[in-house]
């Protein structure tokens, strides 16, 4: 007797973070609203326990101004459900005391009054190793015209936003989410360098020479012969008995000298925590780089540059790729310094930006012990004088970066300042950070 077996699929739970993620997304009160129809169901149960008519009457008045303002919102959430919204995160951002905006477009669609259309952008933004900041920030409008995001960004690094729309009435207890939440990865650019009486370096020599066409005033003209019929790929140089006749003249090759400037940036650091001086100063040391690299570009158009970094070599040729150096520069934190890093070999000239934390600097500088040297430092100290800089941390109330527990992190080692360099040959770029106040 053969006997037949039905297998019953297992119907699997749906997640939990799912309901999570419909109630957030569906609950239709803010947190204002939210004490409030507390306070109402508290005020309505007691009513009717102790039979208190005005108690049940303010109850529900109140409950019902809830649940129509919140049906209200809903319900346009259905017209705005396909409307042409978009995000405009084209404009380049930049960290420090730069201001940014993101602009929103909320296409034609209107709100009902006592209504306005909400776009925040919110989330977490790496500025070191393992240290985050979560940034939040809003704008509402009744819809019709182009909402400005001001954002700001205490330093450089990569931001994962998150745009989350929501109609809410003007008193602020209800609300009505709609749309998918739009991602982005935005990279945040260093800001701009402060200091703007820095001495400036002519480069004296490089790793390699590159030669070039160019047409001078003064050049050399080779003759031959020209007989009709001949190609010109198969005209031979010889004299010529013609030259009164006819000539051609070609013009040659011009030497001119393009010199290749090398740059160690040593973002290195033999322990792994975060301070709030570890970020300053590095993000600083980034400012410096980048100022560096366009200021000697712009006074010479020939210079290239090759960077040395901790994740690899850059090759900057144009003003476009520093450009998009910049980019990569805000994605660099504090690492330890690679195993059998040789950095320049047989360069004669060097140019080294690093931090006081960078503890294998010497070892650095005896590896170029035949090379001219100059090496560019961020130090932690008191930025008075014509040099150096203040940092304040929540300089705009209305925009606070909320850290994490990093910042209330104590440094052992305020870093060492010994390098075995000439004064002449090493510049330090002092850094103070306050969390409020100037």
């Amino acid at each position: 007797m053969i006997h037949f077996f039905s297998i019953k699929k297992r119907r699997h739970p749906v997640p939990i973070h799912y309901w999570a993620r419909a109630l957030t997304f569906y609950y239709p009160f803010t947190v204002p609203g939210t004490a409030l129809a507390l306070l109402s169901l508290a005020l309505l149960i007691r009513g009717f326990r102790t039979a208190s008519f005005y108690g049940v009457m303010l109850a529900g008045i109140a409950i019902a101004v809830l649940l129509v303002l919140s049906l209200a919102g809903r319900l346009q959430v259905s017209r705005f459900r396909d409307a042409p919204f978009q995000w405009d995160s084209s404009t380049p951002l930049s960290g420090g005391e730069t201001q940014n905006t993101q602009h929103f477009h909320s296409g034609n669609l209107m709100t009902l009054w006592f209504y306005r259309i909400h776009f925040r952008i919110s989330g977490k933004m790496a500025v070191g190793r393992d240290a985050f900041l979560y940034i939040s920030q809003e704008a509402s409008s009744p819809g019709g015209d182009c909402m400005s995001i001001p954002l700001h960004f205490p330093f450089s690094g990569e931001f994962q936003a998150q745009g989350v729309l929501t109609i809410r009435d003007i008193f602020g207890l209800s609300r009505a989410r709609f749309g998918e939440d739009m991602t982005r990865t935005m990279i945040v650019q260093p800001g701009p360098f402060a200091d703007v009486n820095s001495h400036h370096i002519e480069a004296i020599g490089g790793l390699e020479d590159r030669s070039r066409q160019s047409a001078l005033e003064e050049e050399r003209y080779y003759m031959r012969e020209y007989i009709p019929g001949d190609r010109f790929r198969d005209i031979n140089w010889k004299s010529s008995s013609r030259l009164s006749q006819l000539i051609t003249r070609i013009s040659p090759h011009t030497q001119e000298k393009k010199k290749l400037v090398c740059v160690d940036f040593r973002h290195y650091k033999s322990t792994p925590c975060e301070t709030i001086y570890t970020i300053a100063l590095l993000d600083q040391l980034k400012s410096w780089l980048l100022r560096f690299l366009r200021r000697m570009k712009q006074d010479n158009p020939d210079y290239e540059f090759l960077i040395h970094t901790g994740t690899g070599s850059f090759r900057l040729n144009k003003e476009e790729d520093i450009d998009e150096f910049g980019f990569q520069l805000s994605s660099l934190f504090f690492q330890a310094e690679p195993p059998g890093y040789q950095g320049f070999i047989d360069a004669q000239e060097i140019f080294i930006f690093t931090t006081c934390y960078d503890d294998r600097l010497s070892e650095a500088l005896a590896r170029y012990g035949k090379a001219a040297v100059h090496v560019f430092r961020t130090v932690k100290g008191g930025a008075g004088g014509i040099k150096g800089r203040k940092i304040q941390f929540f300089p705009f109330m209305r925009s606070i970066p909320i850290p994490g527990i990093w910042i209330f992190t104590k440094e052992r080692s305020g870093g060492s300042r010994e390098t075995g360099l000439a004064s002449g040959q090493i510049e330090d770029y002092p850094v103070e950070v306050k969390l409020f106040g100037s």
